[in-house]
């Protein structure tokens, strides 16, 4: 999908990574607070509910990372997106902590910490999961979701610094935003 990221998007000593079947399906959250179940949902959902069409890509800036995985979710609508995002937002601030699985490395606690986000877009949302213990002490993902009219823009950053999420998420936007023909406000 043309709206996506491209390698020529992003800085230099970045690689596409293949799409591994399965490469990271078996990685999940758990949560025994019901004030986390709809994050829970959210996280472990291959796609967002409501998502009528979905594309994504991954890129590697080396072995450490950063790791930058972006989605684009068409919603059907303008207000649909939106509604996405309030309830994204409202599932983030309700949650504190998680458990995060990964098979083969095992399972620690998470916090849950909603950070700023780039000022892109409409409702941007911005969440920080940081392992806080176990065998993933020290695991930090930060995920940027924005609405540009009727799609929602996913960008997940792992091992990344805030130089790393505000680009990706600034660029994949005005990408978007440009390819998709959206205002600059995404509405």
């Amino acid at each position: 999908m043309k709206a996506l990221l491209a390698l020529a998007d992003l800085p230099p000593g970045f690689s596409l990574e293949k799409d591994d079947a399965g490469d990271d399906s078996d990685v999940s959250v758990s949560s025994k607070d019901s004030r986390c179940a709809k994050l829970v949902a959210f996280t472990n959902a291959d796609n967002p509910p409501g998502s009528k069409a979905s594309a994504g890509q991954s890129y590697s800036g080396g072995a450490q990372g950063p790791f930058v995985d972006e989605t684009i979710d068409a919603m059907g609508t303008p207000a649909a997106a939106r509604a996405l995002q309030k309830s994204f937002k409202q599932a983030v601030t309700t949650c504190r902590t998680m458990t995060l699985k990964v098979p083969g490395e095992g399972s620690s606690p998470i916090s849950v910490r909603e950070v700023s986000a780039p000022a892109v877009g409409t409702d941007p949302v911005a969440v920080r999961f940081t392992a806080t213990g176990g065998p993933l002490e020290g695991f930090e993902v930060t995920m940027v979701t924005v609405a540009v009219d009727d799609v929602i823009v996913a960008v997940t950053v792992i091992n990344g610094l805030p130089d790393d999420i505000d680009g990706a998420t600034t660029t994949a936007v005005e990408k978007a935003q440009a390819t998709l023909g959206a205002s600059r406000s995404g509405t």
